[in-house]
């Protein structure tokens, strides 16, 4: 709870520029950074050592679901890729879900899993901040629907990614 608190005080820090192809980039870096951070963590898990998420890796992913959050926005304003921005919502979505059980379980196996699951997500969104880079506008693509809503469910689009 004390992190969700410190993440919402922190919330206006690096990410809180309007979203732009370069947010991408730079969302797509902290995805590779936050991939070995994960990786390493996994490590030690399988290692059998005691780990603790430190406050700094929460608000990182935090800031990750956020910004996923604000792509998903961006991609639906400039007209792009309506499945992009789902896989967007879907991001943002399982990074908090994610969260949420690593602050909440002390249980070996649910870490470990749930620090699967997060370095599944980084691995993808390196590939997403790719394409989200080179996103073209869909004219008329949305004509009559959301933006916002999705055709499948965000974790559908989560998990067709895996």
């Amino acid at each position: 709870m004390k992190r969700l608190f410190v993440s919402f005080i922190l919330l206006a820090l690096p990410f809180g520029a309007s979203a732009s192809t370069d947010l991408a980039r730079q969302w797509g870096q902290e995805a590779n950074r936050l991939s070995v951070e994960t990786a390493d963590l996994m490590l030690a898990v399988d290692m059998g050592k005691e780990i603790s998420i430190s406050d700094a890796f929460a608000l990182d992913v935090y800031r990750f679901g956020r910004t996923s959050s604000d792509l998903a926005l961006w991609i639906d304003a400039s007209n792009g890729p309506n499945d992009l921005g789902c896989i967007f919502r879907g991001m943002a979505a399982e990074s908090e879900d994610q969260l949420g059980v690593l602050e909440e379980t002390a249980e070996t196996v649910e870490t470990r899993e749930s620090l699967r699951r997060l370095s599944t997500l980084f691995a993808d969104a390196e590939m997403i901040a790719v394409a989200a880079q080179r996103r073209a506008p869909t004219p008329g693509l949305m004509i009559g629907r959301t933006k916002s809503s999705c055709a499948a469910d965000a974790s559908s689009v989560m998990d067709t990614l895996r």
